[in-house]
């Protein structure tokens, strides 16, 4: 099988999670830290994100690199002390909100949104690189032992473990991270192996998330399917 057409089981979620660092980023840089409402929205944002990259991470932990621990020790090891740093970022992250959320005058609100935006700029430095080193080393391990059916089948049992409100979020993120295309092919695997009602849910979701002229493809798209 050619490699272009294989299946990856990291794409779908790191776009997702691409998406929700390069919304974070630009909101940070958007936010006067002097007008309260303004920040609350952004800091409310920031602890989303914090929540789905510990909770992602984990998830790898557990259920993705403990597959390829005896075939690859030397890896696993590496990718296991890039998740320590990621976490020493991701509670330097929260750090800076704590700092901000406990600010009183205006200056130290300010001071607390710019260390706010480096601590940002760090945690998505490191993430945008860590995934696209998994996508490179971790996936090829994964082409070289595992069947699509079986990584597929992996990506399932990940999903059918997660919380119903996580689960959300984390589709909330993918449909703005991924390509029209590719929320096309999305929505057409789940027509045709989910009840109705789990494809109603996603498209009432993707109304939330995507822009309308973006979500009419999509909706004419399983139209089409329907006939």
């Amino acid at each position: 099988m050619n490699n272009e057409t294989r299946y990856n089981p990291f794409h779908q979620i790191h776009q997702g999670l691409r998406a929700m660092l390069y919304h974070c980023s630009l909101q940070v840089q958007h936010t006067d830290f002097a007008d309260d409402t303004n920040a609350s929205v952004t800091i409310n944002s920031l602890k989303e994100l914090i929540w789905l990259f510990e909770s992602h991470a984990h998830t790898e932990d557990t259920k993705v690199f403990s597959l390829i621990q005896e075939i690859a020790p030397d890896v696993i090891a590496d990718f296991e002390k890039q998740h320590d740093k990621d976490h020493m970022l991701a509670a330097h992250l929260q750090g800076c909100i704590e700092q901000y959320e406990v600010a009183v005058k205006t200056s130290d609100k300010v001071f607390a949104g710019r260390q706010l935006q480096f601590s940002l700029a760090e945690f998505t430095a490191f993430n945008l690189s860590h995934m696209n080193m998994e996508e490179v080393i971790i996936k090829e391990i994964f082409w070289q032992h595992f069947t699509d059916e079986q990584m597929h089948a992996l990506t399932m049992e990940i999903v059918a473990g997660l919380p119903p409100e996580k689960n959300a979020r984390y589709s909330y993120w993918m449909l703005k991270g991924l390509a029209t295309h590719e929320i096309i092919g999305w929505f057409k695997g789940i027509q045709a192996s989910a009840p109705s009602f789990v494809l109603d849910e996603m498209l009432n979701l993707a109304a939330t998330a995507l822009p309308e002229a973006q979500l009419t493809l999509v909706q004419e798209a399983i139209a089409v399917e329907l006939v």
